[in-house]
């Protein structure tokens, strides 16, 4: 592909020149993604908002990623890339990062894909709404990189008003509506990330659940759209949430570990402290159900003594249960109390919890009963 300008690219390039149309650095990580790519980067250029820069890092890929990439920098001049050794996840996003100009922030993931309004819809309210330091998008759940929706993401009832984060509630928010920790999908104020140093954690999986504590930490406020505007493909079988391995939960402990030293620890506000002891507490919990649930036996006997280890060296008494709305209440307070069984107890209580099923509510019953004879 030629890389002269034509009168459509001219055009295009006229319309970024208006200042009063901030830009928004969508930045792509790619590793072996040749299989995606176009048609993710073709739902970047169908955008109806067009002043945009698309950062494509290069990961190190062994397909032909790369070659792909060099096509696209030719269409159009609003991309970009980035070809480095591979470094992870978090250290593609990171070098996105350093390269973005833009005013705002996007990440995608190229085995999704986004609607043609994501950019549009997602920045009317960050406009709307100068305070607000992230736009949280709603995720649709497709099974393939189309736009055929089998269900959603959770996502907040209260939608296209900005909720405060005062005393840390954004992270109550988080605990109670269990919203998924990914950083795709959300559009960042730069200026907020560069402020409070935002990146990603290095050498580990599951990065996004520390970005996500983090961000929601020092956002001033969010908000949230109401329809659509990314959709989450389920069905990529190379995805890490497809193949959880013990590393997953090792990076699971780092996280805990982070936040119990990083902010847990050095808090000094008494509510922001019990609310972030609350989401420590949280974090514990989905150790528990979300990673060592899902590790073969073999791993499950490999990493039972780090778990119990890390926890019990990371003594938290500074969460408040009371801050949280009922169910969470209740589930905060009695994980306290079952904390005295073994690992595989606690998972089957926490699955339990909710349960409407009288067997296992009984057994529910039976394991509190046996952790407050054994405390």
């Amino acid at each position: 592909m030629s890389r002269h300008l034509n009168l459509a690219n001219f055009v295009v390039i006229l319309k970024h020149m208006k200042t009063d149309s901030p830009l928004i650095s969508i930045i792509l990580p790619c590793y072996n993604v040749q299989s995606f790519l176009e048609t993710a980067l073709t739902s970047v250029l169908n955008q109806n908002y067009t002043n945009w820069e698309c950062i494509l890092v290069d990961d190190g890929s062994q397909d032909n990623t790369a070659s792909i990439i060099s096509n696209w920098l030719n269409t159009d001049k609003r991309f970009k890339s980035i070809f480095q050794e591979n470094k992870g996840l978090s250290g593609a996003r990171n070098t996105g990062l350093k390269k973005a100009i833009g005013d705002y922030i996007y990440f995608f993931d190229p085995d999704d894909l986004i609607a043609d309004n994501t950019l549009q819809d997602l920045l009317n309210l960050a406009l709307t709404n100068p305070n607000v330091h992230i736009v949280i998008g709603k995720n649709a759940i497709v099974e393939g990189q189309n736009k055929v929706i089998k269900s959603y993401l959770t996502h907040n009832d209260k939608v296209e008003e900005e909720i405060l984060n005062q005393n840390k509630q954004l992270l109550k928010l988080a605990i109670e509506k269990d919203i998924i920790c990914v950083a795709w999908n959300k559009l960042y104020r730069k200026t907020f990330l560069d402020k409070n140093n935002l990146e990603f954690k290095k050498g580990i999986l599951h990065e996004d659940e520390l970005w996500f504590f983090e961000t929601l930490y020092y956002a001033q406020s969010v908000i949230f759209n109401t329809h659509a505007t990314y959709f989450y493909n389920v069905a990529n079988a190379n995805s890490i949430t497809s193949k959880f391995k013990v590393k997953n939960l090792i990076s699971y402990l780092t996280i805990v570990t982070i936040v119990y030293n990083k902010y847990l620890n050095k808090i000094t506000n008494k509510q922001d402290q019990q609310m972030v002891g609350n989401y420590f507490v949280h974090l514990k919990i989905k150790t528990i159900v979300h990673c060592y649930k899902q590790l073969s036996k073999q791993g499950k006997k490999a990493t039972k003594n780090e778990i119990l280890s890390t926890f019990n060296s990371l003594e938290n008494t500074l969460n408040n249960p009371e801050l949280l709305s009922n169910d969470h209440k209740q589930l905060h307070k009695k994980f306290k109390i079952i904390s005295v069984l073994g690992l595989d107890n606690q998972l089957k209580y926490l699955r339990y919890f909710q349960s409407k099923k009288l067997g296992r509510r009984i057994k529910k019953n039976l394991l509190y009963n046996l952790a407050k004879f054994k405390s």
